[in-house]
């Protein structure tokens, strides 16, 4: 087990984050670095001819970059359940070929859920909000469990999966076990909010999605405080 997602640095970082000392360090830290790290550890495991999910894809930067570096023979399917970004996506991926566009999440099971837009221009941190939000007048999403998608044959089964899905990690991955446990899935790259986890009292849910991978036959590795990259044993 990683010492990032060991009890105590859990119960530590969620100590900083409450008194602010974390956002404190992090102005000291090169805001491009994470995702610099995150893109050499997991890039050089994409292959020509992967199926990639680009599981919240946000606008369209690395569902383009997988389209690209799998090469015509590769497909890749993206998965971005805002109605705002989605239409960045669409305009965005318009001329490439090889991407399928889905305009919904991923999860647990199939439900409607509540969704926040957020307010930076990309809506990069737009997110999948509790069921019981919708009682308080957010915008409506469908999720859809990823095991279910592949035994329908609407999508294709992954060799490649990146995950950034603003604190619903648990759930996409426990809607995905089917899939996790076939050979061809090779490679897991997963951005872990833990803020937005704390805020949901899942605290432990770093430790339960890196469970569930090594007991479906991966080896796990942060490239950074934010990242998991899970490779097939």
């Amino acid at each position: 087990m990683s010492w990032r997602t060991n009890r105590l640095v859990l119960s530590l970082r969620n100590l900083g984050r409450r008194f602010g000392i974390n956002s404190f360090l992090m102005s000291f830290v090169n805001p491009n670095s994470y995702e610099d790290k995150f893109n050499k550890a997991l890039l050089p495991h994409l292959k020509i001819g992967d199926v990639v999910w680009d599981i919240g894809a946000n606008v369209g930067h690395y569902t383009k970059l997988f389209a690209h570096l799998t090469g015509s023979q590769g497909k890749v399917f993206a998965f971005e359940p805002s109605p705002q970004n989605y239409k960045k996506l669409e305009s965005n991926l318009k001329d490439t070929v090889n991407i399928s566009l889905f305009p919904f999440a991923l999860g647990e099971k199939e439900e409607i859920a509540a969704f926040k837009q957020s307010d930076d221009e990309l809506g990069a941190t737009s997110q999948v909000l509790d069921v019981n939000y919708l009682e308080i007048g957010y915008d409506q999403v469908e999720i859809f469990c990823g095991d279910r998608l592949v035994e329908t044959g609407l999508v294709e089964l992954p060799n490649f999966v990146k995950i950034d899905v603003e604190g619903f990690e648990l759930e996409v991955i426990n809607g995905m076990k089917k899939i996790l446990v076939r050979q061809e899935l090779k490679v897991l790259g997963i951005e872990v909010h833990f803020g937005l986890l704390n805020a949901r009292s899942m605290a432990e849910a770093p430790l339960e999605i890196i469970s569930i991978l090594e007991s479906a036959g991966f080896s796990c590795s942060w490239s950074d405080n934010s990242h998991i990259i899970a490779v097939r044993i």
